[in-house]
């Protein structure tokens, strides 16, 4: 939306913070199974971040398949105390029908021997048969300090009973007999986790060491930084092998998703968890001038790379930007940056040869301070990256426009150069249920920017659903795994501009010069525009009004839908015997107009009016199919 100068001041210091929260956010995203998996679930994240569950090379959970006694063991031992006192390289045999080198074999091994599963009679354990909801109830019992010596009758009445009384059902369905699939073998362990252990003194996720947040559910934020190492600066293809790990058995994300280890390219920064078989992989980076060291290049905590400040996260950083290390204040460096956004290490910039593709929001002059503590004066520009963050540069460049985007490099002097972005074309439908916009796959985790005349919005695959792109609609796009990662549109959704009401509108073309003169409402608010040497064409009603930067310089009118309207919900506007079907704008303008002037009113009051058979009139910008919607509703 348009702001004001002093309301985007104020919002691109809130758009810092925000990138702060977002990074670590990601991060958290990084570690969700992937949305492959319908029935991946909170019980589903937890547990799979707590190496209790795992997906297949797919990244499914297939938690509507039986789960087998020997995938139940190894859920249960990753659930109690045991879990570090598995020995996968052992090569002993538990049972005839367990060879000593079958996966599950030291799984079954420790939870038959700590009383949570047992075998049978006739030496076997069975590891491929079904488990029945009992059975995995009374093996849950048991890991809550129950014994046999706690039930009466004939099993599992009594212990069915516990079951239910402690809350053990939640969201598990069936009852004696039913076959345990894996999502309900892994509702059964997540409900564990809030259960009392038998003698009440805590809950099971506590007796394991677990801490709780503020609701009383295991604290999702400590299960994830449990028992991981980084950040790792990826230096060869071989970087499982150096961490001891098997590529091809991790559980790979790459900014928040799914992606095959050989995705993985040198100076990646990747976190890992050896316990969950798990790798965090980023490829952030930052290239400029090295131009300042905070507070001092001999104890430096953060640097100054371009006119924006990035806190140091490792000690492989400071050692490469310390006045100790290979880096030197004005050379050109690359920022390799981890999961916060920090600086996880760095590089000279001739090494990576990095550039930067960005997206110009802003141009201008500023004053600088360089590391001497003196001031200087530079031309700048402003933008934001394909994956949301935004960046400013200092430039010899007077000639930057707003609203272009290019790349930008540097050589091995810190000298800055600019050049074009190719970015291909994608055409075709957004389906957002398949995440697709013609045959493009599109990221679960995909950055999506809406951009116009130097404003950007995050959008979405929902936002962008139904529209058709054509040619131009996508100014850059970036892709890994075969999916696209990072887009950034051309004015698809019109969701940069602000949309209100002209009350008045003049102009004048004299035989010297052109005027105009606009009296307009946003979000309530009375503003005017005057305008020489040019005219808008602007008349008084519902508009849209847009500019570069967030200036408002244009203005134009928008359409009134037909008066034969069908039908009208908080969310879609249906016409002309439903032929006609218009979204609304989740920020839609309804304003009241009563002998000629507005007042700003709500969409509830709209609501009511359609209800009670008033006049209303509806205001869209462009076809829904190219991603318009009911931006101004007037109630008359």
């Amino acid at each position: 939306m348009i702001k004001s100068s002093e309301h985007r001041k104020r919002k691109r210091l809130q758009t810092g913070l925000s990138m702060i929260l977002v990074a670590m956010l990601l991060f958290t995203a990084a570690a969700v199974p992937s949305s492959a998996d319908s029935g991946a679930d909170s019980a589903t994240t937890l547990l799979a971040s707590m190496g209790i569950i795992s997906a297949d090379g797919s990244g499914n959970y297939n938690l509507s398949n039986t789960v087998s006694r020997a995938e139940f063991a190894k859920m249960l031992v990753m659930a109690s105390s045991y879990k570090d006192l598995v020995d996968t390289s052992s090569k002993s045999s538990p049972y005839k029908d367990v060879p000593a080198g079958n996966w599950a074999a030291p799984y079954i091994k420790i939870a038959v021997s700590n009383g949570m599963m047992s075998g049978y009679s006739d030496g076997t354990f069975r590891p491929d048969a079904a488990v029945t909801l009992e059975q995995g109830v009374n093996s849950a019992l048991k890991l809550l300090g129950y014994t046999a010596s706690d039930f009466t009758g004939s099993f599992p009445a009594a212990q069915m009973n516990v079951y239910y009384s402690n809350g053990l059902s939640k969201n598990i369905a069936g009852g004696i007999g039913t076959l345990l699939s894996k999502g309900n073998a892994a509702n059964l362990i997540y409900n564990m986790l809030s259960a009392k252990l038998k003698d009440g003194s805590k809950t099971y996720a506590e007796s394991l060491g677990y801490s709780l947040n503020d609701s009383g559910a295991v604290d999702y934020a400590s299960i994830i930084s449990d028992n991981m190492y980084g950040p790792y600066t990826v230096n060869s293809s071989n970087w499982a092998g150096e961490l001891g790990m098997n590529a091809s058995a991790l559980t790979i994300y790459k900014n928040g998703s799914l992606v095959n280890a050989s995705d993985v390219h040198t100076y990646d920064i990747l976190y890992y968890s050896q316990s969950k078989g798990t790798v965090w992989v980023y490829d952030d980076k930052v290239t400029g001038v090295y131009e300042d060291a905070s507070p001092s290049q001999n104890a430096i905590t953060s640097v100054t790379i371009s006119g924006t400040s990035y806190p140091l996260e490792s000690s492989a950083a400071f050692a490469a930007l310390s006045s100790t290390g290979s880096l030197k204040i004005g050379s050109a460096v690359t920022l390799l940056l981890g999961k916060t956004g920090g600086v996880a290490d760095a590089v000279s910039a001739t090494k990576i040869n990095a550039s930067a593709v960005v997206y110009i929001t802003e141009v201008g002059t500023k004053n600088y301070t360089n590391s001497s503590g003196k001031e200087y004066t530079s031309n700048y520009f402003r933008g934001v990256k394909p994956d949301g963050t935004e960046i400013e540069y200092t430039t010899s460049s007077s000639t930057l426009n707003v609203g272009s985007i290019l790349t930008v490099r540097f050589d091995s002097n810190g000298t800055m150069i600019l050049g074009g972005v190719t970015g291909g074309s994608i055409t075709g439908e957004a389906d957002a249920d398949l995440r697709m916009i013609g045959t493009a796959s599109i990221s679960t985790n995909a950055t999506i920017l809406d951009t116009s005349m130097g404003n950007y919005v995050r959008t979405s695959m929902e936002r962008l659903d139904g529209i058709n792109f054509a040619s131009g609609d996508v100014l850059y796009y970036e892709a890994s795994g075969g999916k696209i990662t990072a887009l950034i549109l051309k004015d698809v959704t019109g969701d940069t501009s602000s949309y209100g009401v002209v009350t008045k509108s003049s102009s004048s073309d004299s035989s010297m010069s052109l005027s105009g003169s606009y009296q307009y409402l946003i979000d309530g608010v009375s503003q005017t525009l005057k305008t020489s040497g040019s005219t808008l064409g602007a008349k008084a009603g519902p508009a849209r009004f847009y500019g570069e930067s967030g200036e408002i310089s244009m203005i134009r009118n928008l359409t009134a839908t037909s008066s034969r309207m069908n039908d009208f919900t908080l969310t879609e506007l249906k016409v002309d015997d439903d032929t006609e079907t218009y979204p609304v704008s989740a920020n839609v303008a309804v304003y009241s107009k009563s002998s000629g002037n507005y007042t700003l009113s709500s969409i509830s009051a709209a609501m009511d009016a359609y209800q009670s058979g008033k006049s209303l009139s509806f205001y869209y910008d462009k076809a829904p199919n190219r991603g318009g919607c009911i931006r101004v509703i007037v109630i008359n």
